[in-house]
C-alpha cells in the first residue's frame, strides 16, 4: 500500500520490508564511528564533506540523463524504464545490494584517491547522506502524501513533469535547480505544445 500520510511514508521507509534505508542509515553510523575513533575532525573534513554532497547533485542529474535515459540498452535502463511503466504512485526504493554496493564501491574508490583514510570516509560520509536524501526524497513524492513542506512540494512538482510532462527533461532531484545549470527545465506549457 502507497503511503498516503507523512508518517506512514517514514514508517514504510526505514521500517518496512525494504532493508536498504536503514541497513544505509546504520553504514553512515559506522562509518561516522570509525571516523571519530582515527583522529580530530578538521576542516578538510567538513570540506570534502560538502564537496560530496554537491557532487552528488551534479551526478545524480548527469547519470539520470546519460545512464537511465541512455540511448543504449543496458540493465539500469530497463530498470530505469520500469519505474516509468508503472503508475506515478508506487513504492520506490532501491533494494539494499544496490544502496550499499554503491557506497562501498564509493569508499573504496575514495580510499585509493584520498590524501588519507580519514579523509576518504569524511567525504563517503557526505556522499552517502546525499545518497539517502535522494533516496527518500524520490521514494516520498512517489507516495500519495501531498507535501506541506515548501521544498518537498517543490522536489514533487519538479519530479512529475518528468514523468507526467517529458521524460527528457527535469532530470534533477535532490536540487530540482540543477535543471537550470543544465537547461534541462524548460517552461511547462511550451513543453506540452511539443509533446
Amino acid at each position: 500500500k502507497v503511503p498516503s500520510t507523512t508518517s506512514d511514508a517514514f514508517r514504510r521507509f526505514f521500517f518496512g520490508p525494504d532493508v536498504g534505508p536503514i541497513l544505509t542509515v546504520a553504514a553512515i553510523f559506522s562509518l561516522i564511528s570509525i571516523r571519530l575513533k582515527l583522529n580530530p575532525i578538521s576542516i578538510e573534513d567538513a570540506m570534502v564533506f560538502a564537496v560530496a554532497v554537491i557532487f552528488w547533485s551534479f551526478q545524480e542529474h548527469v547519470m539520470h540523463d546519460k545512464l537511465l535515459h541512455s540511448d543504449f540498452d543496458w540493465y539500469g535502463k530497463s530498470i530505469h524504464s520500469e519505474h516509468h511503466d508503472k503508475p506515478y504512485f508506487h513504492i520506490s526504493i532501491d533494494p539494499p545490494g544496490l544502496l550499499l554496493g554503491w557506497l562501498g564501491s564509493v569508499l573504496l574508490f575514495l580510499c585509493m584517491v584520498m590524501p588519507n583514510i580519514p579523509l576518504a570516509i569524511s567525504c563517503t560520509v557526505g556522499y552517502s547522506c546525499a545518497g539517502l536524501f535522494y533516496e527518500w526524497c524520490h521514494y516520498f513524492v512517489h507516495t500519495r502524501v501531498r507535501p506541506k513542506n515548501p521544498f518537498f512540494r517543490r522536489v514533487r512538482e519538479h519530479h512529475i513533469k518528468h514523468h507526467m510532462v517529458d521524460s527528457r527533461y527535469w532530470f534533477g532531484f535532490s536540487v530540482p535547480a540543477i535543471d537550470d545549470f543544465f537547461g534541462t527545465n524548460p517552461h511547462v506549457p511550451s513543453r506540452r505544445k511539443v509533446v
